[in-house]
């Protein structure tokens, strides 16, 4: 359990801030993706630490294989 500190949320930035991360992290996923399940499963677990640290609920994602 990580200690309590005051830090910035996504509830206190701007929109175009929140979005600007969504992205990095749907690039940072989609990038993982081509490099293989171990990869990816670090890639999702550093994003879902940094979406928490920001305030939010994490990051789960579903691999479908075509």
């Amino acid at each position: 359990m990580m200690e309590e500190f005051k830090s910035l949320g996504f509830k206190d930035m701007h929109q175009m801030q929140v979005e600007a991360v969504l992205e990095v992290i749907a690039v940072t996923l989609n990038l993982a993706s081509s490099q293989g399940p171990e990869v990816y499963e670090e890639a999702e677990d550093a994003v879902d630490n940094m979406v928490k640290l920001f305030g939010g609920n994490g990051v789960t994602t579903t691999v479908e294989v075509y």
